[in-house]
């Protein structure tokens, strides 16, 4: 059965098909990720050829041919190109980072609308962000991720004993992301001081948060080191952005 969409959406990738088409990935609000050809979209006079890029966020106008089992993207208006992002190559590799996540996510029914609205305003912030607001700005966005897949872990606890974190010696947390306390952790695996702890359960309501309130340098990129072990062990595999940021 064909049927039209008109929704949010973010472009997360795009690719050549033939001489004149593009094959785009997107995220849509309400109907999560998809994979449409946009037809003619390499020509210069298409519309689609400045609209339907990467990281550019707007209203899709989408076909489905169920004859074809293919998406067919009719119209995209772009509402925000985040241009700062094309300026700096860190902050195009960290929304490079944040898109191959979200393309690894299921972005499905309710999640997708909280995943699209997740990654809008993470691009938002990004393109204006200053090279430390950045850095945990790619966290703090990877931290509110493991929340809408709801496996973001209890802060507070050792994975382990369930014992309270906290004390003179910091928690530390072994390769697949499983914090430990200090007797349970062996010595072994990444120390996480209390601070980096405490900062990730500060921005846990809002991503603002992550551009706002700072931190020691060597406390962020303890964190920035746990949250991404999360990220890759429930990816089951490495981001092959990450050397990249």
């Amino acid at each position: 059965m064909s049927r039209n969409i008109k929704a949010p959406a973010l472009v997360l990738k795009m690719n050549p098909v033939g001489e004149n088409h593009r094959g785009l990935a997107m995220l849509t609000a309400g109907e999560g990720l998809l994979r449409p050809i946009a037809y003619g979209a390499q020509s210069r006079r298409s519309a689609l050829r400045a609209s339907a890029v990467p990281f550019n966020t707007g209203i899709a106008d989408m076909h489905y041919d169920s004859a074809k089992d293919r998406w067919r993207l009719t119209a995209f208006d772009a509402l925000d190109t985040h241009d700062g992002l094309r300026e700096n190559l860190d902050r195009f590799y960290i929304a490079a980072a944040w898109a191959e996540v979200l393309l690894n996510s299921h972005g499905s029914g309710e999640d997708s609308h909280k995943l699209y609205g997740l990654a809008a305003k993470g691009l938002t912030l990004l393109s204006t962000a200053n090279e430390e607001a950045a850095q945990r700005l790619k966290t703090g966005f990877f931290w509110h991720f493991l929340a809408i897949e709801g496996v973001k872990p209890d802060i507070s606890r050792c994975g382990r004993c369930t014992t309270t974190l906290g004390g003179r010696e910091s928690a530390r947390f072994w390769p697949n992301g499983l914090l430990l306390c200090p007797q349970c952790s062996e010595k072994r695996g990444m120390e996480i001081s209390d601070g980096a702890r405490a900062w990730l359960e500060r921005i846990a309501e809002n991503l603002d948060d992550a551009v706002k309130i700072g931190l020691h340098s060597g406390s962020i990129k303890a964190a920035e080191r746990w949250v991404m072990a999360i990220i890759q062990s429930l990816l089951e595999k490495p981001l092959k952005t990450l050397p990249l940021v």
